[in-house]
């Protein structure tokens, strides 16, 4: 029971994770969350891998959930060759406003651009990057809607990869037509949650949920802070937000390396204050796309994040085109389990929770105070039909594991990405004599326990009406159970 993950793990599916049996595979080494790139794909691939989730969900009993990606107002480049690779001193032609593939030119590579007012944003001698900042450009020349560069910085260069330029995409919209369309396909197929790229300000979040409300579902949104305005206008994207993603990549190619450490850290804990879930992304396990062994510096980049009160860590290209993709959701398990245990993990845990007029968080902060004067305490149940008391629980940060019952999958679902949360259905008790025979059973079945073991248990009275919770029990498991 001590070594029970708390840190939830999210993995991309792409062309190398989207089969049944390949994404049972990834659930059962320890994926929490599914992650669909909706820059990536159509419609046909990304309904198998949400075929293969609930597949595999069914199968392995534990719930999964669901997260789409919307590209938002990201610039990308149009189609390359698989495997171009690109060397300093390579000149490349940015042609704006075009879709066309990528084509040769007196040896100079042209790759088309989605936004048409690049032209007007970059400027001779500035930079312009490519795939996460990998690839370095130095603008030469502006040609009319042609941008004329200069590698300073090679690597590989992928279709539709992304591009940046310092300042460039403030006139982009929020959310495209393109997401309204993907938007549609999240409500129609259940999806568990939506992030939105490129977040400037609350507003961004206002307009991407009124999309979804179009579109008749209720999706919690993702805020993914990659841009200095959204650094900028940080409390206001929380304050409109269910939950933030530090996309490292983008990120870091517009505040540079050094700065995204330190932003990593300042995010997660105002997030943290706010009791929001954080996702820290992009190249955890990155030499894991080739190799079945990740670097010691990846390990420790993986390990910080947990101590640094993570809530959930995400693969991408690992999982979605690389060669070892369960071996990769496997070993961030691996690390995260070992960064948890000690004096470090132990540090990271500790989270206390601003007591409000809100009787959920009242008793949440009753919960951590019972389990801190009651060593002999082994574990938490929560019975929710909301889920607001288990994601309030998963804030606290409790040293003991967490069970939270619920009846409906969705619940359970959106409950999979709760630091510290094991979700489990469960139908609402209708009294409390059936109400412990059901938590003496989960306690169990679930968490290992045995007669003798206290818990504390919580939920909302009247039993099963959807009340807040409000009530908080010590219980020991009886020498028998039936």
């Amino acid at each position: 029971m001590s070594n029970r993950r708390r840190a939830k793990i999210v993995a991309t599916l792409g062309p190398a994770s989207s089969d049944p049996e390949t994404v049972l595979g990834l659930v059962e080494a320890g994926l929490d969350v599914a992650r669909i790139n909706f820059s990536h794909g159509d419609e046909e691939s990304w309904f198998r891998a949400v075929d293969s989730v609930r597949r595999a969900q069914a199968m392995s009993g534990k719930p999964v959930a669901i997260l789409g990606d919307l590209q938002g107002p990201k610039i990308r480049i149009g189609a390359v060759p698989d495997g171009t690779e690109i060397a300093r001193g390579d000149r490349i032609d940015i042609v704006v406003g075009s879709d066309a593939d990528a084509s040769y030119e007196d040896g100079c590579l042209i790759v088309s651009c989605n936004y048409g007012a690049l032209v007007e944003e970059v400027e001779v001698g500035g930079r312009v990057y490519l795939r996460d900042g990998e690839l370095d450009l130095l603008v030469e020349e502006i040609d009319g809607k042609r941008i004329r560069t200069t590698v300073r910085g090679g690597g590989l260069l992928t279709a539709r990869a992304g591009l940046h330029a310092p300042g460039a995409g403030q006139s982009l919209p929020a959310v495209t037509t393109q997401d309204r369309e993907h938007v549609g396909f999240a409500v129609q197929h259940g999806f568990d949650f939506l992030a939105l790229s490129f977040v400037r300000s609350g507003l961004d979040l206002a307009e991407a949920s009124a999309a979804v409300h179009a579109a008749g579902g209720e999706i919690p949104f993702i805020a993914k802070i990659e841009t200095l305005s959204a650094i900028d206008d940080l409390q206001e994207i929380i304050a409109v937000s269910d939950g933030v993603m530090v996309a490292r990549g983008d990120l870091g190619v517009e505040v540079g390396p050094a700065e995204v450490p330190v932003l990593q850290r300042q995010i997660i804990e105002a997030a943290g204050r706010a009791l929001l879930p954080v996702i820290i992304a992009t190249q955890m396990l990155e030499s894991m796309v080739q190799r079945q062994r990740p670097t010691r510096a990846e390990a420790s980049d993986v390990a910080n994040a947990v101590w640094d009160g993570a809530d959930a860590l995400m693969l991408s290209a690992e999982t979605a085109v690389g060669r070892h993709p369960v071996e990769v959701v496997a070993m961030m398990d691996d690390i995260i389990r070992r960064a948890e245990t000690g004096d470090a993990g132990r540090a990271a845990v500790a989270r206390p929770i601003e007591l409000k007029a809100d009787t959920a968080r009242t008793v949440a902060a009753a919960v951590a105070a019972a389990v801190e004067q009651h060593p002999q305490v082994r574990a938490v149940i929560v019975f929710t039909i909301s889920g607001r008391s288990g994601r309030l629980i998963s804030h606290v940060r409790l040293p003991v594991p967490v069970l939270v019952l619920a009846p409906n999958d969705t619940i359970l679902q959106r409950l999979a990405l709760m630091w510290g949360v094991e979700p489990r259905q469960c139908p609402p008790p209708t009294d409390i004599e059936r109400m412990l025979r059901e938590v003496e059973r989960a306690a169990v079945d679930a968490i290992g326990l045995e007669p003798g073991d206290q818990i504390v248990l919580t939920g909302g009275f009247p039993l099963g009406q959807g009340e807040p919770t409000n009530f908080l029990k010590l219980h020991q498991i009886p020498g028998s159970i039936s």
